[in-house]
């Protein structure tokens, strides 16, 4: 036998304490008397001579004493061996370690057959039963699955406590649930001589791999939240699919396309609803075969529609993604477009060329405005056939485009001038997307010299005519060639490639719409100082944005790292506005993007027939030493310890309630 807690044998201190309150005398009870004449002869002790006597052996003081040692030895919590496990049944004090991995998708919001409970309010109760029965010295590890991995940990009896009341009020994060990634940081966090064990709260549609299930190192453990069900119970139709792009069939005319799938064990024939800006613009009949059937729609897409909304009229288990919505066109980021500044004295092509790209704002400044070109708040600069001064070159922060950039600019020349043709070309590079230079002709260049680093994307037999870099630690392209001396701005390719230099150098929109669950990544201005994005329903997020610097040799001035905002709480359904401010707080822009709940997998809610076999073939293989299980036994010695004090209760009563008996019947008699 061990004892848990030795400190609890402090309790034994009791013990001289109950015998010295039964040396006390007590107060002695009143008998009447027909004189005092023989008191004083008596010679009685005065009473504060004899307040104290030798412990008198009595059948309380006995039971007190007994109490009293019973309930030090329950404090010091004596656990004995597995042998003796049957005087407690169930009182283990082995320490265990709990893991719950609660799913929290957006799946996890279908409502069950049963009272319209979801299954994420079910997983949410069973989980909380789960942690019911743990105690002081019980680990608890709660990872809960969604568009990020949240993991909440207990160790002693405050945290538990804590625990459980977080999880009777954290809301589902929704998204996607990567039971893998969840399965595999359990394994990673699990803590050595302690039992484990694994519970999986999910609706049994995820998937797992088994060598990852194994990992954990401990009996994994499917419970399904809201129960099985049958196939009608887990039905469900959804917009897994939304897009606004050229179409095919109308000369390029723009279309909305939407994909819609049936889930259920039968097929079903639902009408499906187009909605602009809120109101029906479309009505159509689809026919959708059993299990996964699908059917592709498409529109023309009205002009001047801010909003677009494909919605299917049918109930079922999961409403949220019976509809799915899309922003149109640019115009979901006209208003957080690049800012480009371009540098010229003469405007020509390349002007024209800027100017047809969409989504962006352009900026002119002749190249003796030195103030406005080193102002700064640019995302691209582009430097038409010049070259700022040295000192207004420093202070340029952002990336930058050249065309025919003059000699003793900053970049290496050669003497010499040759009439370039083209003999060398980087296959696949992304610049040259689109872009047909076959036929093309320069006029006389400069020899351009590439420096360390530098890599070439167009080459002619004297050297680069087109060509990556960097300027002040900022990215930079360079075409060698003037575009005014060459029959360049004549053709297609002209524009194409302008747009392709463009979209490198420049950061990329917001997009106007994200899968469920996916994070936003992009970069903002570059005189953007805070991001805020306001979710749909949610609290506003404020994500700081560095600013560049010039001359800043780290790994983002280089260009291997960017300013790229990243936020991942995506799991809602809705739409997402994004606000761009600078340094003071202004206002530079904003935008939307729209997340919607439909998704191939997560409204897909039909049972995994092989995630419970998966998760059964995992066990614990990696406890670091065999220990003999205890059994705890303070509960039983209190129990044992209030019968003894119940025991001298009685006892303490039955001579009063005896001599009153008596007094009764002695009144009775006479």
């Amino acid at each position: 036998m061990n004892l848990l807690a030795p400190i609890g044998l402090a309790a034994l201190l009791a013990l001289p304490v109950v015998v010295l309150l039964h040396m006390r005398h007590t107060t002695p009870t009143r008998h009447p008397t027909p004189s005092l004449r023989f008191w004083e002869a008596a010679n009685p002790r005065p009473a504060d001579a004899r307040r104290l006597r030798r412990p008198p052996v009595t059948l309380p003081l006995v039971l007190q004493l007994v109490a009293v040692a019973v309930l030090a030895i329950a404090l010091a919590r004596p656990a004995t061996a597995a042998q003796l496990a049957a005087l407690a049944p169930g009182l283990h004090s082995q320490p265990r370690h709990l893991f719950l991995l609660l799913d929290g998708s957006t799946s996890m919001s279908a409502v069950t057959g049963t009272g319209g409970e979801t299954r994420w309010e079910a997983a949410r109760r069973e989980a909380l039963a789960r942690l019911a029965p743990l105690r002081e010295g019980d680990v608890a590890t709660v990872i809960l699955m969604g568009t990020r991995t949240a993991t909440f940990t207990a160790t002693d009896d405050a945290s538990l406590i804590a625990l459980r009341e977080r999880l009777t009020t954290v809301p589902q994060p929704g998204g996607r649930a990567d039971l893998d990634a969840a399965l595999a940081l359990a394994g990673d966090l699990r803590l050595p001589n302690l039992e484990r064990r694994a519970v999986v709260i999910s609706d049994g549609a995820a998937v797992a791999d088994p060598v990852t299930a194994a990992g954990v190192d401990a009996p994994v453990e499917l419970v399904v939240a809201g129960g099985d069900g049958g196939a009608e119970d887990r039905a469900n139709l959804a917009v897994i699919d939304i897009s606004a792009r050229p179409s095919p069939e109308d000369g390029g005319a723009a279309g909305l396309f939407a994909s819609v799938v049936n889930y259920g064990p039968e097929a079903v024939t639902v009408p499906v609803v187009l909605l602009g800006d809120g109101l029906e613009m479309g009505r159509t009949t689809v026919m959708l075969d059993a299990d996964g059937g699908s059917e592709q729609l498409s529109w023309l897409l009205p002009p001047g529609v801010g909003e677009l909304t494909v919605r299917i009229d049918g109930a079922d288990a999961l409403a949220a993604d019976n509809a799915a919505s899309v922003l149109p066109g640019e115009a979901a980021t006209t208003t957080i477009a690049p800012r480009i500044l371009l540098v010229s004295d003469l405007p020509g092509a390349l002007a024209r060329a800027l100017l047809a790209i969409e989504n962006v704002q352009l900026s002119i400044e002749p190249s003796d405005n030195a103030a406005a070109i080193a102002a700064g708040g640019y995302d691209l600069v582009v430097f038409d056939r010049t070259a700022p001064p040295a000192e207004t070159l420093n202070r340029i922060t952002t990336a930058s485009l050249w065309a025919a950039p003059p000699v003793g600019g900053p970049f290496a020349t050669s003497e010499g001038v040759s009439d370039p043709r083209i003999t060398r070309l980087r296959a696949g590079d992304p610049l040259l997307d689109g872009v047909d230079l076959a036929g093309a002709t320069f006029g006389p260049t400069p020899v351009f010299t590439l420096g360390a680093g530098d890599e070439e994307i167009v080459g002619s037999p004297d050297g680069p005519l087109l060509f990556r870099g960097e300027v002040n630690g900022r990215p930079a392209v360079v075409l060698t060639v003037d575009p005014e001396a060459s029959n360049l701005p004549k053709r297609v390719a002209f524009p194409v490639l302008v747009a392709n230099l463009v979209g490198a150098l420049a950061p990329d929109g917001v997009p106007a719409a994200l899968p469920l669950g996916e994070p936003l990544v992009y970069e903002p201005r570059a005189a953007t100082a805070a991001v805020e994005i306001a979710p749909p329903g949610g609290d506003v997020v404020r994500l700081d944005v560095a600013p560049p610097q010039a001359g800043d040799e780290s790994e983002s001035a280089r260009g291997r790292v960017t300013r790229e905002v990243v936020f991942a709480d995506t799991g809602a359904a809705g739409a997402y506005r994004v606000t761009e401010q600078d340094a003071s707080g202004g206002v530079l822009g904003a935008t939307r993007f729209v997340v919607n709940a439909g998704h191939a997998r997560e409204s897909d809610l039909r049972l995994n027939p092989d995630l419970a076999s998966t998760l059964a073939a995992a066990s614990g293989v990696d406890i670091a030493a065999p220990r003999q299980e205890r059994v705890d036994l303070w509960p039983l010695l209190a129990l044992l310890a209030l019968g003894i004090i119940l025991v001298e209760w009685a006892v303490a009563l039955w001579p009063s309630r005896r001599g009153g008996s008596r007094r009764l019947a002695r009144g009775g008699a006479a």
